[in-house]
């Protein structure tokens, strides 16, 4: 491997870069996410003529089983840096859907949906989640903000591309492809470009050193026009047009596209105004400034078992698990919810866009406000625009207030996007972070394998999900008020 301390000369803080490749790990988690294995589920049951039960079975273990496990990849990465983890996690992964492309019976598919879940839902999310606060502190938000981009790129892409290859070259072919991109594309990318911390290249935390040495305001960082690469990318993709040019026939279907465009991009230039009214200390004051900032770089941490002897840190690991269990339970079940309500699932298909399309600009936002206010109360806010989703969909009967629980629902989860994500290293630290974020995250993929079943018992019981819904309801309140009433613990020193 390259020394760690040489990497390439940026004109702008080298964070950016371990942004932007945190971005393609949370994109090429693809694979090994709910959106992406769906599409293979039909021609596994078809081919090997399983059934559904055994099928989704299959999966739930996996998942459980992966999420028992994730732990240990935290561990990992505290040991030996995200960089090297990144490298073998990629390599795993790759070998996973190469072992997805080559199965012929339930043991084989089983193993397959495991690698898949621990490598590319878990580990490919946890290990950005834990690289990206490393390097940024004051900005920490918005850089987990831009991280974003490639989880909702994934989710908006990775369903027609997979179809798309499974149509043209058959589903082992489309899994061979994933393979070969992996090893071919991420792989050299983390092995080149990531590096574990500022300090590993003689940088400070936020690039704040640069900043205050500079006279007048800094150059536009790179991220500003991947993101709006990737913004343009993202509201140029056709899924609800030809459904709202007939929904709405006096309403042209672009004019949402032009919306979505004008409030993200208002977004990005919150950030830049934000970026470039920041006044550089003088040189009468340079010295003295330097000294503060270098003193701000100390975070306090914490280690995973000194964070778990407080309060704060199981409030907020029953907030992470919210969302995995509710958010999971509805969306596995919303061709039937639609259904329920006498929609088609191509409207459902339309509020699973609307998700992934509204939830990225609100990441921004969301990114903006966390680096301004306490994370605990924007963490309270978030759970509160989760209940509002859950009372619409629970009233919603027409195609119209399904299409608005979709943008609510979107809003929600670009909260929980960068809320969830950052509270961890702003209540402990850095140093033990992928420990202590390992648990987290297996909570979420546990939550996600068993988020469905009460939303299938429930419709079996009642035949509707009406009262499944009011239940949930109980979840993102309580975790809104512990969310409210755990502020970030102080760590006493003896």
């Amino acid at each position: 491997m390259l020394p760690n301390n040489q990497v390439p000369n940026t004109p702008f803080y080298y964070g950016w870069v371990i942004v932007l490749v945190s971005a393609l790990s949370v994109f090429f988690s693809g694979p090994g996410q709910t959106f992406a294995i769906s599409m293979f589920i039909e021609y596994y049951i078809e081919d090997f003529d399983y059934s559904r039960s055994l099928v989704s079975g299959l999966y739930s273990t996996a998942t459980l089983c992966a999420g028992f496990l994730l732990f240990t990849i935290g561990k990992l990465a505290d040991l030996y840096g995200q960089r090297v983890m990144m490298v073998i996690i990629g390599l795993a992964l790759a070998f996973a859907t190469l072992w997805n492309a080559l199965i012929v019976g339930p043991i084989m598919m089983f193993l397959g949906f495991f690698m898949l879940r621990l490598f590319g839902q878990g580990s490919m999310t946890l290990l950005p989640n834990t690289l990206v606060p490393q390097w940024f502190m004051r900005k920490r938000g918005r850089a987990l903000s831009v991280m974003a981009i490639g989880g909702f790129a994934g989710a908006a892409l990775i369903p027609p591309l997979n179809a798309f290859l499974i149509d043209i070259f058959g589903w082992r072919m489309a899994w061979g492809i994933w393979s070969v991109s992996l090893a071919v594309i991420f792989v050299p990318l983390a092995l080149f470009f990531v590096r574990n911390k500022p300090e590993d290249i003689g940088e400070v935390i936020d690039g704040r050193r640069k900043t205050i040495q500079s006279k007048g305001p800094s150059r536009l960082p790179l991220f500003f026009m991947v993101s709006l690469s990737a913004l343009i990318l993202l509201t140029v993709i056709p899924p609800i047009d030809d459904y709202l040019q007939g929904l709405f026939p006096w309403f042209p279907a672009t004019f949402w596209r032009i919306l979505l465009f004008a409030a993200s991009l208002i977004g990005v230039m919150m950030l830049i105004k934000n970026r470039y009214m920041k006044k550089t200390s003088t040189s009468d004051h340079g010295e003295k400034q330097d000294e503060q900032e270098e003193t701000e770089d100390n975070e306090v941490s914490w280690t995973l078992k000194e964070a778990m002897k407080t309060r704060a840190f199981w409030m907020v690991l029953f907030c992470v698990s919210v969302p995995a269990l509710t958010n999971t339970g509805i969306t596995f079940h919303l061709v039937s919810i639609s259904e329920g309500k006498g929609l088609t699932p191509e409207v459902a298909a339309i509020v699973l866009s609307l998700m992934a399309i509204i939830g990225f600009p609100v990441t921004f936002v969301t990114g903006y406000l966390v680096d301004r206010f306490k994370v605990n109360v924007v963490l309270a806010a978030t759970f509160m625009i989760h209940i509002l989703a859950i009372l619409w969909l629970w009233q919603t009967q027409s195609a119209v207030g399904f299409i608005i629980y979709g943008v609510i629902w979107g809003m929600a989860h670009g909260f929980e996007r960068i809320t969830l994500n950052i509270v961890w290293p702003n209540y402990f630290g850095r140093q033990h972070l992928g420990s202590i974020k390992s648990i987290a995250q297996s909570v979420m993929v546990i939550g996600s394998a068993l988020g469905p079943l009460p939303f299938g018992i429930f419709y079996d019981w009642q035949g509707g999900y009406s009262e499944i819904l009011l239940l949930t309801l109980i979840l993102p309140l309580l975790a809104a008020i512990f969310a409210f009433t755990s502020p970030a613990p102080e760590k006493k020193e003896s």
